[in-house]
């Protein structure tokens, strides 16, 4: 009776933790397409792993109403933005580029969402994915091999795959994503081909003041050194991809 009621205390903390750890930002993923109905039930949503701590990044001053479904996108486009996180200024200078933040729009109840990697994937209405841009920059773009009417599914699933922690050191594994890790592989994985160029990290300008002082915090102080041969796919990259054809611009 007591090993019972030890299992039964264990299964109960384990449930609490469980329900607690559900975290995505706006409600149910995009990714999740169960009905309203089979939503009610708890025992069936998938749990957000606990996302690595990130920077807190500038708030929205947008409206939360999601922009309506535009005729000019379509599902799969890649959305670039200039992201004001305390990381991005360390990206400008490794990268070279203003363009340091990227997603996947997705269609939802006659709404744009852009599909992120910020800690787990999360859905974001796209007016507060830009109104976290400098000056509400952003560039959207299509990628040509991908095709929505017939690939939709398929990213949907892939956007699920991915759905893990924040990758801090920028390492290209599948134990954690980052932004442009989460747009290369979603793409490689439905259409076969890689959205962007794959470099080393030796490749980027890591000599600067920003830089330096990023992988001081994020390396150095806890024991662990760059690896100038890890493989490291940028927004810029696939902003400049040959396949891309650019739809829309702020600018």
């Amino acid at each position: 009776m007591k090993t019972k009621n030890k299992i039964l205390i264990a299964a109960t903390l384990l449930t609490l933790t469980t329900q607690s750890t559900f975290a995505f930002s706006h409600g149910r993923p995009i990714w999740d397409r169960r009905t309203s109905s089979s939503s009610s039930s708890s025992s069936n949503q998938t749990v957000a792993q606990i996302p690595v701590s990130l920077p807190t990044p500038v708030p929205a001053t947008s409206s939360p109403t999601p922009i309506p479904v535009s005729s000019g996108y379509m599902d799969g486009d890649i959305i670039f933005i200039q992201s004001q996180s305390t990381q991005s200024a360390a990206l400008r200078e490794a990268t070279g580029s203003v363009w340091t933040h990227v997603g996947l729009l997705v269609k939802q109840n006659s709404a744009w969402y852009v599909a992120e990697a910020v800690g787990p994937v999360v859905s974001t209405p796209l007016n507060d994915f830009i109104a976290r841009s400098k000056n509400k920059a952003y560039q959207v773009y299509r990628f040509r091999p991908f095709d929505p009417t017939t690939m939709r599914s398929a990213m949907l699933t892939a956007i699920q795959k991915y759905n893990k922690p924040y990758d801090i050191y920028f390492e290209f594994s599948d134990t954690r994503t980052y932004c442009s890790e989460l747009t290369y592989k979603v793409m490689l994985d439905v259409t076969g081909i890689g959205l962007g160029r794959v470099q080393k990290m030796k490749d980027m300008k890591l000599d600067g003041p920003y830089v330096k002082a990023l992988i001081q915090k994020r390396l150095t102080e806890i024991g662990k050194e760059l690896n100038p041969e890890e493989d490291i796919i940028t927004p810029v990259s696939q902003m400049n991809d040959p396949n891309v054809t650019l739809v829309s611009s702020s600018q």
